[in-house]
């Protein structure tokens, strides 16, 4: 759709390039922190309870930003916090990268922890009322997804080559970077004026009630969390959606944070450790561009009861090798064909296909923020539940927390199909 020229193709991909910055900044400062730590430990003299420090309040940072979105796009509208969101990311990555003690550094944590939990949902809910319809925003939304694993992989090499520095100097020159790009992509917002016109259009034609501006907000429709709360059919997807999300994430987070510990823990050295970790990061990244293709075809659904069976398929075989490296590492591949295409991308296509537009920040963020906090308490046993004695029990868990991602993801699909939106 072309409205006066404004919802142009080149402007909608550019708007995508902007939201996937944003989630790219978001996995960088998780996945940047948790590569450089012992960089950090090294250089300021940290022990290890302000390790766990940092780690605990980047999570929870995270995750009150993103429970927090909804109130903030009320109170203060959901262009201008799109637009000024990377005020805080920005300062939060200066001040890591000028950190000169922990407090400094923990400051810097949470400040970026806390603007990058609010961009991911308010940039995923800007985009798809943007686009115009459903199509265009369901693939603008998975471009966010592509942009956070690309994060991630950058991260890694980032700090594999920063890794031969003495001291903290490799977590200054990756936070650094970091706060580069995050000041380009604030200057981007603030200062286009594509997408100042693109905002312009959306918000004057959900004013005047235009059909594309939505099924989302019609007029007298309860703002937040409780207008789902309170629409029967709503309040049922948003519990299947929650459920798929938190047991998916538990899944995703454990692996993501804790892969490098447990081939270390399974007879690896560091360097393959990293190596392996960097080559597995690639095949997520394929397995979320083939989510990508085809978002808006027949086969998003099938893709998706697929991709969990293979997701179960690769935990069950994990389990049953009992935590030999070779079995970790080639179902580690496996699952990580699988879970993007059952996982993060469709997730958050589906919040914004499903929830109006007055709630969708709220609904996306509480789901984030709400996974967020509970893996973040999850962590801090993790690495007593992977240890060589019990990780064989731990697997067999793990699978039962797959099948129910799985089958809260495909109830939500049935669910979608027999209820009519508005």
């Amino acid at each position: 759709m072309v409205v006066n020229g404004v919802r142009s193709r080149q402007a909608l991909r550019n708007l995508g390039l902007c939201g996937g910055l944003g989630s790219f900044l978001g996995s960088s400062v998780i996945v940047g922190l948790s590569t450089t730590i012992t960089m950090w430990q090294s250089g300021f003299g940290l022990s290890n309870a302000q390790i766990g420090v940092l780690s605990a309040a980047l999570n929870f940072a995270i995750a009150i930003g993103s429970v927090a979105t909804g109130a903030m796009c009320c109170r203060l509208g959901m262009t201008r916090v799109f637009d000024r969101i990377g005020i805080v990311t920005v300062c939060g990555f200066a001040l890591c990268a000028f950190s000169l003690n922990f407090w400094m550094l923990l400051v810097g944590v949470i400040l970026a922890g806390f603007g990058t939990g609010v961009d991911l949902p308010v940039s995923l809910s800007v985009m798809s009322r943007d686009a115009g319809d459903p199509k265009s925003g369901a693939k603008l939304v998975t471009v966010t997804q592509l942009g956070w694993q690309l994060g991630m992989l950058g991260s890694v090499l980032i700090s594999f080559a920063v890794s031969g520095f003495e001291g903290a100097f490799g977590g200054h020159v990756l936070f650094l970077i970091l706060a580069l790009v995050s000041l380009g992509v604030l200057l981007w917002r603030l200062r286009s004026k594509e997408f100042a016109r693109l905002h312009a259009v959306s918000e004057s034609l959900a004013n005047r009630g235009d059909p594309h501006a939505e099924r989302t907000a019609s007029d007298g429709a309860e703002v937040g969390l409780r207008g789902v709360a309170r629409d029967r059919s709503l309040r049922y997807l948003f519990a299947a959606l929650l459920v798929f999300y938190v047991f998916w994430n538990i899944v995703a987070n454990t692996w993501g944070q804790f892969q490098t510990f447990m081939l270390v823990n399974a007879n690896a050295s560091q360097s393959l450790a990293t190596g392996l970790g960097i080559m597995l990061y690639v095949v997520m990244f394929l397995s979320n561009l083939l989510v990508s293709a085809t978002v808006n075809t027949k086969w998003r659904n099938p893709l998706f009861v697929a991709g969990g069976g293979i997701a179960i398929v690769a935990m069950v075989l994990m389990a049953a090798g009992g935590g030999s490296l070779g079995i970790i590492v080639a179902a580690t591949a496996i699952m990580y064909v699988g879970l993007p295409l059952a996982g993060e991308a469709i997730c958050k296509v589906w919040a914004q296909e499903t929830f109006p537009e007055r709630s969708r920040a709220s609904a996306q963020g509480f789901i984030l923020g709400f996974s967020r906090i509970l893996c973040g308490f999850f962590a801090f046993v993790t690495p007593a539940l992977i240890m060589p004695g019990v990780i064989r029990v731990t697997l067999w868990c793990f699978v039962s927390v797959t099948v129910v991602f799985v089958v809260a993801g495909c109830l939500f699909i049935r669910l979608r199909s027999r209820t009519r939106l508005s």
